[in-house]
């Protein structure tokens, strides 16, 4: 993928996708037109919980601007437009360190957790039944390179060096994009770093 010109650079759109970008029609349409009229302008990256497909089949059905960039899988991921291949560099930082087996057999440990079934490489994904449960899992993983990630009643459990926020400082570094134009939305728990 090519870097967009520095020089005309206007505005680096970094948003989450449910209840931040999608969810009033109105307004993600009135968006839409101003982005449309100065794509060529804006660096577009969607940061978001759900898997690539997924994510995909929403920009269709919310007819959705395409994205310069697409982040997965709540920060583990990264896509690159038009085909949205997989950044495997990206991957390549945790990979050597993620144990999932090990994360699988603790957390199947601990009443009040149960899993969601969300199949990814490099996240495990929880229900959370009962509060303490998630001080039992974040006690149990200290020993692994792991962060705990907590959206509601879900628990992300993603590789220490993943996340949406370092997920998009990757991104500006490899883009060379200036940080003063970066603008972050989000509204939930896996979008704190990134809003940090």
């Amino acid at each position: 993928m090519q870097s967009k010109p520095q020089d005309d650079l206007l505005l680096v759109l970094a948003t989450d996708l449910d209840d931040t970008l999608v969810g009033d029609p109105a307004a993600l349409a009135e968006l839409n037109s101003w982005l449309a009229l100065r794509r060529r302008q804006v660096f577009l990256i969607y940061l978001t919980g759900r898997h690539a497909l997924s994510a995909l089949n929403l920009i269709g059905a919310e007819a959705l601007l395409v994205p310069d960039v697409l982040v997965a899988d709540a920060g583990t991921t990264i896509r690159y437009r038009p085909q949205f291949r997989r950044d495997r560099v990206w991957e390549s930082r945790f990979a050597e360190r993620w144990n999932p087996r090990k994360i699988e057999q603790i957390a199947s440990g601990i009443p009040g957790l149960s899993p969601q079934g969300i199949r990814s490489p490099w996240r495990r994904s929880y229900y959370l039944g009962e509060e303490k449960a998630l001080a039992l899992l974040t006690e149990a993983l200290d020993c692994l390179a792991v962060r705990v990630v907590v959206t509601g009643r879900n628990v992300d459990v993603l590789p220490a060096a993943a996340g949406k926020g370092p997920a998009l400082r990757y991104l500006v570094s490899r883009f060379t994009l200036p940080s003063e134009k970066v603008f972050v939305c989000g509204d939930g728990g896996n979008d704190l770093d990134m809003l940090q």
